[in-house]
Parts: structure tokens; sequence; C-alpha cells
């Protein structure tokens, strides 16, 4: 094998990066597959829960809270607006408008808690508990990590300081 070969693998089995993405992945493919019937996606549950769990959120507040880019976000709200799931009032923007769940958005959350209920269970009982706790602990402090090393590197990690 080449040296550029070896390197690759390295980073497919040391990187934490690569590895977060095709978990990410994966998980996102099995929770699509639990809120199909639902007519939800993953990431739609997740921002309505993100919603729901919050007292009117601005989108700003929410994208901060999700580690996602606004723009992106008002997308993906929006679309929630148009079936009725989340509805805004307030001020402008992203910074004013307030979010909140629709009755419609709610009674899906009731709907949606027991399939995330049953999903969750399952991928616990694969994984089983004590490594589920243990992978989300992990997953929460490296995201810590990578915050503290993104501040102290500054925006880049070519070493130069």
């Amino acid at each position: 094998m080449t040296e550029a070969f070896d390197f690759y693998r390295r980073v497919e089995t040391e990187c934490p990066a690569f590895q977060a993405r095709v978990t990410a992945r994966a998980l996102t493919r099995y929770y699509n597959a639990c809120f199909r019937p639902l007519g939800i996606t993953a990431e739609q549950f997740s921002l309505l829960v993100g919603i729901g769990g919050s007292h009117e959120p601005t989108l700003a507040e929410l994208a901060a809270r999700a580690g996602v880019d606004a723009t992106t976000l008002s997308r993906s709200v929006k679309s929630l607006e148009r079936s009725n799931l989340v509805r805004n009032h307030g001020g402008r923007g992203r910074a004013g408008k307030r979010l909140v769940l629709t009755d419609e958005g709610r009674r899906l959350m009731d709907e949606s808690m027991a399939a995330w209920e049953r999903a969750r269970t399952r991928l616990a009982e694969a994984l089983g508990e004590e490594a589920s706790r243990v992978a989300a602990s992990v997953m929460s402090r490296l995201a810590v990590a990578a915050q503290a090393a993104t501040s102290t590197a500054g925006a880049t990690c070519d070493g130069a300081e």
C-alpha cells in the first residue's frame, strides 16, 4: 500500500470529526426511518424539540443552541411553518421573531415523542445502556474540547500563534 493510503486509513480510524460524521449519518438514517411514518425527518424532529423545549425562542437563539447557521436553519423553519407545525410572531428578522409550536405541531410532537422513545430504547439495547451513557458523555466532552481548542487555536490549526 502507499503512504497516502495509510494516511487516509489513519484519518478514518483516528479522526474524531470523520468518525462523528459517519456516526451522525448512520443515526440520521436510523431516526429518519423511525419518524417516516409520522411524515417528519430527524432534523425536523430536532427543530420541533428545540422550539417546543424553549420558551418561544428566536431563530438566532435556536441556531446558536444547535450550533448551526441561522440562514440554513431559517429554511428548515419555513418548511415547518408551511406544514402548520410552527408559527412565528413578534419582532422582525432572525433575532426578533419568536417561534412556537402550533396545536398541530404539539399533537405531532406527542406522537413523535413515543416514536423517539421506542427508537432510543432499541438503540440503547443494541449498544447497551452503559455504553449509551458513556457515548453521550464522551460526545458532550468532545464538543466542549473542540470549542475550547477553537477558542485557543483561533480559526486555523496551522500551528501559528
